[in-house]
């Protein structure tokens, strides 16, 4: 499961950075507690979903020869929609924080998980995933009849590439950016601190070397919203401001949650006042509702 490989490959760094640490201090005992080994976290499915308000749907989306597993929640009221790109952890099954955070706005929700992720069909792969992207923009405003005036795609690390490549190649009404990287070529380098890097080499593929952030935003002009953890150490701040001070729209604000690392965002006051003020100015009420009706 790519989730636990990520936790694995990011516990075998620490325990390297700690072991060079060590080194240098002349200690070589590091303690590893119960907390370290665990990564709980709490699941939800169709069956499971309740909330009165809101309404699930499942939907077996078909993309090139593959099958995207994909949910939609639905709410009477919603002023528009958000389609959500998750990270490279995330699963449809553990999106429960995401799922009440964002329907506690007036919003219908669009996630899905990965080719290669839990019901999905296929095999990770890049292209893969910007095709797919773009196939779940088709299937929003094609099958679920979603007004593109009112559909805002929202992603998270690794999703803030397909939601940029969803807003490059189609008419969105904005963008939410959260804890993303400028490129991949950064990105590495923020994961690997200075002295990790004179003994180890990262040669990154060329399948991954094109993709930037940082060239896309160059040439967005819709609303952008900035949202990031001062503690982040996967997608580091600084990456965010420096997508901040590239972005071409006029309409962008950059929020820097401090005390706040590179998942959980959703439980501070801060990313919800930010949220909250970025559909205030990006969806009109003056737009017909035209989002799917509550059936």
């Amino acid at each position: 499961m790519p989730s636990q490989r990520t936790f694995l490959i990011g516990l075998v760094l620490v325990l390297a950075i700690g072991v060079a640490a060590a080194a240098f201090a002349g200690c070589t005992t590091i303690r590893i507690n119960e907390t370290d080994v665990f990564l709980p976290k709490p699941s939800i499915t169709p069956a499971s979903f309740t909330n009165e308000r809101v309404q699930l749907t499942e939907y077996s989306v078909p993309s090139d020869t593959v099958d995207l597993d994909a949910w939609y929640f639905e709410q009477p009221g919603a002023r528009g929609t958000v389609l959500f790109f998750g990270g490279n952890g995330f699963y449809l099954v553990q999106s429960k924080g995401y799922v009440e955070a964002l329907t506690s706005f007036p919003l219908n929700v669009l996630m899905f998980d990965y080719r290669g992720y839990g019901n999905s069909g296929g095999e990770p792969a890049v292209q893969a995933f910007k095709k797919d992207a773009s196939r779940m923009y088709s299937f929003a405003v094609d099958s679920l009849k979603v007004n593109p005036q009112r559909l805002i795609v929202h992603g998270h690390s690794l999703g803030t590439f397909m939601a940029t490549h969803t807003a490059q190649n189609h008419p969105v009404s904005g963008v939410v950016l959260e804890n993303p990287a400028t490129n991949v070529e950064d990105w590495i380098d923020g994961l690997a601190p200075w002295f990790v890097r004179l003994f180890i080499d990262f040669e990154i593929a060329e399948s991954l070397r094109g993709e930037s952030n940082l060239n896309v935003v160059q040439d967005l002009s819709v609303p952008l919203l900035l949202l990031a953890g001062e503690e982040d150490q996967v997608t580091r701040p600084e990456m965010a401001r420096s997508l901040y001070e590239e972005a071409m729209s006029t309409q962008k604000n950059l929020v820097i949650v401090d005390s706040m690392g590179h998942n959980r965002l959703y439980v501070d006051d801060r990313y919800t006042s930010a949220y909250q003020d970025f559909l205030d100015a990006v969806l009109s009420d003056s737009l017909a509702d035209v989002t799917s009706p509550m059936p």
